[in-house]
């Protein structure tokens, strides 16, 4: 765990979304310059989905599944609060899909609001070596001291 505010400083927050899952990570650039990234903290939806009593909108999604993915966007952006205050994070980004991200901005942030980022990108397949080697994830500690 980061123990100062100094050694916080080093260090890069983002979370990836999805529709079903959301996760807290932590990037920073190891002594010999190497990115490394480590999962904090994960949330998933698990709203129950009824699908199949619902009648579908033009896109051919349910109105069950798009209330679904909104009070999920709402349950992601409450606990990312939670998180802020908890690990000291002063400002952080959260990458999601096209879908997700368009739900996500709905959201009204709260306290959030002027410390979250919100970008396009599918990460949430990828462990933490194939994060730290993806060009989003190094941009990131592109402006981030060694530790």
């Amino acid at each position: 765990m980061l123990e100062t505010k100094a050694g916080r400083r080093s260090h890069t927050w983002f979370a990836l979304a999805d529709t079903e899952h959301c996760r807290l990570l932590c990037c920073h650039r190891t002594k010999q310059g190497t990115p490394h990234v480590e999962e904090h903290d994960a949330i998933e939806n698990t709203a129950p989905e009824h699908e199949h009593l619902r009648p579908q909108t033009g896109d051919g999604m349910t109105h069950d599944v798009e209330e679904h993915e909104r009070r999920f966007a709402g349950q992601i952006v409450a606990w990312l609060k939670v998180r802020a205050g908890e690990y000291e994070i002063d400002h952080f980004k959260i990458f999601a899909a096209p879908r997700m991200l368009g739900t996500l901005r709905k959201v009204a942030p709260g306290s959030l609001k002027g410390h979250l980022e919100m970008l396009q990108g599918d990460l949430m397949r990828l462990h933490g070596g194939e994060l730290a080697d993806h060009p989003m994830i190094r941009d990131l500690l592109s402006a981030t001291p060694a530790t």
